[in-house]
């Protein structure tokens, strides 16, 4: 692929259309406004702009929705810092350190080092996902369906894992989204399924529909709930003074150690950006002659998550192109954008469309650079832009989920969807469900579904043949791992404090 000069060269003149780099920069904005406003994130922030993407050319929906994914993650350190209100849960480490250094005056400081790291840590992954997804590609080329059988119940099972403490509640959630999957006329049999009297439900449930009900809309309801705390500065204290060269070299290794913790979380399925901001803070601590420090407001604080989180975007990007299985919940709303182009991220995309994946490498590489610039101009309107009402906040975005749901359905029947999803997410949520797991069964479900039937086919009923190709087996290997893993850890641990 990387020989391949006439893909990289119509994926350059792609990207660097006067259109996409409109979209690149409208996309960086949006992201930095929602993921500044406490509550949201990228999974919402990607899932309301993905109604407006139906229309559009791939590779400038694709640049649109990577530009608003990578700048939602930083956002969110925006107002950790100046309000001690993690806008993003991927930036709930960086208040430790960062609102500290904040209140103690260093403001400035704080938010130049949080925006250096993060461009830094996103062209990290950039760099990791152009050369590992090619190369995961050409190995998932031999996949079968046993194969991803076995990678699509990886996904599914680890995100479960990792989705909260009830991990009943979790497998529950995921089992609803792999239900809803199957309502409409079977693909292989043409059977009608769950219809409910419903011609509406030929075509199955409305995937744009339903996940911004699940992510967008059920949020707008618990928003309700709550009144965003006004900020109380000023704007000359946010004011971001990027580090010095000698600062960043002082971090380095932080730095570099950080991104690459980042990026192997990533690649995990249903990790996400705050496990990998959390275990680089840990980790940074772990390794430092003065942890004492930590939690003071030391840069180091600052630098070790914001790092991680960021570079977490191009690792979940791993999984979701060369395998079809999203690397995070945001991977996994970004993954409906292929869906609705009419493309399915495998490795066969790498060989059919290899100047998009041209435009998905470079695109990365462009936003982070950008980001810096945009970053340093919306920093000085965070105490405008967090202190919007929930009163206006709340409409606005449910008015643009509306339209964006008529937009792409075209009936009323989207805009029923849509506030069912939104009631039934938002009732989950307030039993304490996770709403990954669905979101992300959702997705799977009929990929998982495929996988089955044609492994049956394969084996011809064979139930034992189905998960015993040298492949699977090493796939289902890592699986029960990663489950082991972590209660055997804290009983050597405990078993270790007690000794």
């Amino acid at each position: 692929m990387f020989g391949d000069f006439t893909a990289l060269s119509v994926g350059f003149a792609s990207l660097f259309d006067p259109v996409s780099i409109l979209l690149l920069v409208v996309g960086i904005v949006l992201g930095l406004v929602i993921g500044i406003l406490p509550g949201l994130g990228p999974p919402i922030a990607i899932a309301i702009a993905l109604p407006f993407t139906f229309y559009m050319d791939a590779v400038p929906s694709l640049i649109l929705l990577l530009a608003i994914y990578s700048s939602a993650t930083y956002g969110g350190s925006i107002s950790a810092i100046a309000l001690g209100i993690p806008g993003t849960g991927s930036a709930m480490a960086t208040v430790l350190d960062g609102h500290k250094m904040f209140k103690a005056g260093r403001g400035g400081e704080a938010l130049g080092l949080s925006l250096t790291s993060s461009m830094i840590g996103g062209l990290f992954s950039a760099i990791a996902l152009a050369i590992l997804a090619p190369l995961l590609a050409s190995i998932a080329v031999q996949f079968g369906p046993r194969e991803y059988l076995a990678i699509s119940i990886f996904g599914l099972l680890v995100v479960v894992r990792v989705a909260g403490e009830d991990w009943v509640k979790g497998m529950i959630a995921a089992a609803i989204g792999l239900f809803l999957t199957t309502w409409g006329i079977d693909p292989v049999n043409g059977t009608p399924r769950y219809l409910f009297g419903s011609y509406s439900l030929y075509e199955g449930m409305p995937f744009v529909a339903f996940l911004l009900g699940v992510f967008a809309v059920s949020e707008m309801f618990i928003q309700a709930e709550h009144n965003i705390r006004a900020a109380n500065f000023d704007a000359e204290s946010l004011r971001a003074r990027l580090p010095s060269f000698p600062v960043l070299n002082r971090l380095k290794g932080l730095i570099m150690r950080s991104s690459i913790i980042g990026t192997i979380i990533g690649v995990i399925p249903g990790e996400g950006a705050a496990v990998g901001a959390f275990f680089s803070y840990s980790e940074a601590k772990r390794r430092s002659k003065t942890p004492e420090k930590f939690g003071t407001g030391i840069p180091e604080g600052i630098v070790a998550p914001e790092t991680a989180n960021n570079a977490t975007i191009g690792g979940a990007l791993v999984p979701t192109l060369t395998l079809g299985v999203p690397g995070s919940p945001a991977a996994a709303v970004l993954l409906g954008a292929f869906l609705i182009q009419g493309l399915v991220p495998g490795p066969k995309l790498f060989s059919d469309r290899p100047d998009l994946m041209y435009s998905i490498f470079l695109s990365l590489f462009l936003i982070n650079i950008l980001m810096i610039f945009i970053g340093l101009v919306t920093i000085r309107f965070a105490a405008m832009i967090v202190s919007i009402p929930t009163q206006i906040v709340i409409p606005a975005v449910l008015i643009l989920c509306f339209l964006g749901t008529y937009s792409v359905t075209g009936s009323l029947f989207g805009i029923q969807v849509l506030i069912m999803a939104g009631i039934f997410g938002y009732t989950l949520r307030k039993l304490e469900f996770p709403i990954a797991p669905l979101a992300i069964g959702f997705v799977l479900g009929e990929i998982l579904e495929t996988a089955l039937r044609q492994s049956f086919v394969v084996t011809r009923g064979n139930v034992i043949e189905i998960f015993t190709t040298p492949i699977a087996l090493t796939i289902y290997g890592i699986l029960i791992a990663s489950i082991l893993w972590e209660p055997i850890t804290k009983r050597i641990f405990k078993k270790g404090s007690r000794e």
